[in-house]
């Protein structure tokens, strides 16, 4: 399992939060460097009881290992979240943060790990694995979500969280739509799809 290094990314917000800021911010200075280091221990805070668990549930319910042995996660204001590069602003609660570094990493896993090819065509796969009528967003986040809900409720064994999550996507019409489709299809079918496409993967690549 990878190690996660949850960073303050000073150079990242020197280099860009401060550009975004005089976008977005209204004349409002970004926060002291100590400010952005206290929202980072409380991630790192946050994370620490569950990582171990969160990381190791998402590997076994895909049946799929990291090809990075670390994962650096930047932490930066003005950012949202996304998985390659690992960056995640600084709006969101610690308990939140949990969630999106959780979704991360299973974007980071899925596209990213020792049982398929770094190139693998991902989407044209689970385009025919998850109905043609998705858009791109929706699409990617179908196997997202259904991992989530493997991992709060079954490793976790807290389905609070995914409510949670459920409500907190229902402003963004992608997320939205992908949790809809695991409601309906139910999470164990997506990820017993994702593991019977995988297993072709790996056979095609020499490792049946």
């Amino acid at each position: 399992m990878p190690e996660i290094r949850i960073k303050n990314a000073w150079l990242l917000r020197d280099n860009a939060s401060e550009h975004l800021n005089e976008l977005w911010g209204d004349g409002t200075p970004l926060r002291t460097h100590d400010e952005y280091e206290d929202i980072v221990k409380e991630y790192q805070k946050a994370w620490e009881p569950h990582g171990q668990k969160i990381i190791q549930g998402m590997c076994d319910a895909l049946d799929l290992t990291f090809r990075q042995n670390i994962v650096d996660v930047y932490i930066a204001p003005w950012f949202a979240a996304f998985s390659d590069p690992m960056v995640i602003g600084v709006q969101y609660k610690p308990d939140q943060f949990v969630a999106t570094l959780t979704h991360e990493l299973i974007h980071r896993l899925l596209t990213d790990n020792d049982q398929s090819a770094y190139d693998t065509p991902y989407g044209s796969r689970w385009k025919k694995l998850f109905d043609q009528d998705n858009d791109w967003n929706t699409l990617v986040h179908i196997p997202v979500h259904a991992t989530m809900q493997a991992i709060f409720d079954e490793v976790l064994g807290e389905p609070e969280r995914t409510k949670q999550d459920i409500a907190y996507c229902q402003e963004y019409p992608a997320y939205r739509a992908a949790w809809e489709y695991v409601g309906e299809h139910g999470y164990q079918m997506v990820i017993s799809q994702l593991k019977a496409d995988y297993k072709r993967l790996r056979i095609k690549k020499g490792k049946g």
